[in-house]
């Protein structure tokens, strides 16, 4: 019995693992498929030329989504901190109206409510931007309109803060949706990529050979850009 032939070592991976490289990799063994047309996949119905153009563009896209989330987050920080800042001068207009214990009670219709032992704006941002709003129309009930701090202080935070909490919402949908295509694209990509790899090595039998048919195909390279 002849012994079998042990399988081609292999010391670097053939996919890569990051998005833009294997997109990378991916145009490049089109381009090797679209001149060797013996090569065929029975299951791959559409061109391969196609689907890694489209998955390149889904990782493209995906680096582009949300893109702005970062500075939206940041400003949202500020915006708490002058909220942090801030907030004790109502509570400090609200006790010379009412006095200290009276004013507890109008907490809630400026958006007040106790956390633990203190009275704060919720911190949640979905109910803080609405909070924010309950505030701005307790200080015009309240006729805390006037001086530094009132609503001409309080409103444009409001609408900032709902702005940038909108803003986060949509993006953080946009990259849900652009993430999911590209990972669908890269499940075919890489299921394409590894039949290519086996079919390559059931007709190259030597192992020179094969390794260089992998390069031309973009396989096993340290830089795929």
């Amino acid at each position: 019995m002849e012994p079998q032939a042990l399988p081609k070592p292999r010391k670097t991976p053939l996919l890569a693992t990051n998005d833009q490289q294997l997109a990378a990799q991916a145009v490049a063994a089109a381009k090797y498929w679209g001149v060797n047309p013996w090569l065929t996949l029975r299951y791959l119905t559409a061109a391969f030329a196609d689907l890694s153009t489209a998955y390149d563009a889904a990782v493209g896209s995906r680096q582009q989504t949300g893109s702005a989330r970062p500075i939206d987050a940041d400003e949202l920080l500020d915006l708490d901190a002058r909220i942090e800042a801030n907030l004790y001068r109502i509570k400090a207009r609200l006790v010379d109206k009412y006095d200290k214990k009276k004013a507890l009670a109008y907490y809630p219709t400026l958006g007040i409510s106790k956390s633990g032992a203190a009275y704060v704006v919720v911190k949640d941002r979905t109910k803080r931007a609405a909070a924010l709003n309950t505030l701005v129309a307790g200080l015009k009930t309240e006729k805390i309109d006037d001086g530094d701090y009132g609503v001409a202080f309080w409103k444009p935070i409001a609408t900032r803060y709902n702005e940038l909490v909108n803003h986060l919402a949509d993006a953080n949908g946009a990259v849900s949706k652009a993430v999911a295509a590209k990972d669908a694209l890269r499940a075919q990509i890489e299921q394409a990529l590894s039949s290519l790899a086996k079919v390559l090595d059931a007709n190259y039998p030597d192992d020179a050979e094969y390794k260089a048919e992998l390069r031309a195909a973009g396989f096993q390279r340290e830089k795929y850009r």
